[in-house]
């Protein structure tokens, strides 16, 4: 009986697996239309990538310049989404939110160089640091460049980080340092309608 059991149970596996495999490969289908990233605002305190599939890509880049208004509201929206009190603008919700603190730089320094590198290289420097100081630390954190310690830190890809320039983080990761700033928040919400698919939102806070 249990050989019966067995062999009932190994058939139906047989026959289910290739309607997963199909539903799975599906899935991943409907999920796959190629995406551009466009970059909708940059400020000295945020910037803000969205989402938005290639086929919609140009006519949505075109409005952006030609329409002030709906850029402007592009923005808010994005911004907006990112303080829980105005959750429902846009309907989208946030799919993903992490900081860059100062603890987190200390951290990724000390573990390519050492415990307690961060804290000698910041008493060396009078603990105050200035832009031209960030390269140094960038060294000691053993990572390609700012863009990279960045992304590594925050837990996002490169690409993503690389919207902005080098000066933009230089000057962020400085502030934090010093204590002008808290940190660099990061956050992704996803939206539900048709394009942008999702706004990434970099913010000094």
């Amino acid at each position: 009986m249990k050989k019966i059991l067995a062999l009932l149970l190994s058939i139906s596996l047989i026959l289910c697996l290739p309607i997963s495999v199909f539903a799975a490969e599906t899935q991943q289908s409907l999920d796959s239309e190629e995406m551009k990233d466009i970059l909708i605002s940059s400020t000295d305190d945020y910037f803000i990538v969205v989402s938005v599939p290639k086929s919609e890509a140009e006519t949505y880049q075109a409005r952006l310049e030609a329409d002030t208004e709906f850029r402007e509201s592009e923005i808010q929206s994005a911004l907006g989404s990112t303080s829980v009190s105005s959750r429902a603008l846009p309907p989208g919700i946030i799919d993903y939110q992490t900081y860059l603190y100062k603890s987190d730089i200390r951290k990724a320094v000390d573990k390519a160089s050492g415990a307690g590198t961060f804290d000698k290289w910041l008493a060396g420097l009078g603990w105050a640091v200035e832009i031209a100081d960030i390269a140094g630390l960038i060294k000691l954190s053993k990572t390609a460049n700012i863009f990279l310690l960045s992304a590594n830190i925050l837990g996002t890809l490169i690409l993503w980080a690389q919207q902005e320039r080098q000066e933009w983080w230089e000057a962020a990761y400085r502030d934090i340092i010093n204590g002008d700033i808290t940190a660099v928040r990061y956050t992704i919400i996803q939206n539900n309608t048709e394009y942008p698919k999702a706004w990434r939102v970099f913010e000094r806070i």
